[in-house]
């Protein structure tokens, strides 16, 4: 992998001027033998986040589903408004989040996100003012994964776009554990999706294609008995990147 040092950096009260809570999404995946000389490429464009002197951070997210996995259907039967709620801790910092995604339409995502004293295992009171509008029963949430992974994140010099590159993702539940060893997960976060964006060129010419890929859905589908038909395509598009070598 090329030296993160290499890139030019930012700090995390810098990045506060890119949030894009509201957002644009477009994801890749493919295998991490390409990466280094995808960060060569895009290094004269980008800046990446430095925090203790760090620039790869490690992240762990507790989601939270009901017993028939509603939250997971919604996805994976297409409803155009859905959800994913969760706790995040940062592990670098210490920092926690309550957080919730609504999906409002194909590409654009609205994240409400609060700051915790702890990661929970279990919802609080104020973790349902987020969301209790948009499900019904709240109370039938509860914690069903645990997804850990190491995150590098870059952003464009001129703060229209952030990009977020995943990697040593954990899927957990219970007893059972996937490691994803191999997999990088791309994010490209923008007010308005752009073709001309240094990554997206990039990828192109790598012929690595948009990929809909959501952690918790293929976390879920890869550990439980599930309906899954509507992710096999990515299922079998992750099989043949982990496979390589």
């Amino acid at each position: 992998m090329i030296d993160l040092q290499t890139f030019e950096s930012i700090s995390l009260a810098d990045i506060e001027a890119v949030k894009l809570l509201n957002r644009v999404d477009s994801k890749y995946i493919f295998h991490k033998n390409v990466l280094a000389g995808i960060l060569a490429e895009i290094k004269p464009y980008y800046y990446i986040l430095e925090i203790n002197q760090k620039r790869s951070h490690s992240y762990e997210s507790l989601y939270f589903d009901t017993d028939d996995y509603e939250l997971y259907y919604q996805h994976h039967n297409g409803k155009p408004n859905r959800l994913k709620v969760r706790y995040r801790r940062y592990s670098d910092t210490g920092l926690v989040f309550f957080e919730v995604k609504k999906k409002i339409s194909n590409s654009r995502t609205v994240k409400y996100r609060e700051e915790r004293i702890n990661l929970n295992k279990e919802l609080l009171s104020a973790d349902y003012q987020l969301f209790k509008s948009f499900l019904q029963e709240p109370e039938r949430l509860h914690d069903q994964l645990w997804i850990y992974f190491d995150r590098i994140t870059l952003v464009r010099k001129d703060f229209t776009e952030r990009l977020t590159l995943d990697l040593n993702l954990v899927f957990q539940k219970g007893e059972l554990r996937k490691a994803n060893q191999g997999l990088i997960v791309a994010e490209i976060k923008q007010d308005k999706g752009s073709v001309f964006s240094p990554i997206v060129q990039s990828f192109k010419k790598r012929h690595i294609a948009q990929a809909s890929f959501s952690k918790y859905s293929i976390g879920i589908a890869t550990l439980e008995n599930v309906k899954r038909n509507s992710f096999k395509p990515v299922l079998r598009k992750l099989d043949k990147i982990l496979s390589e070598l």
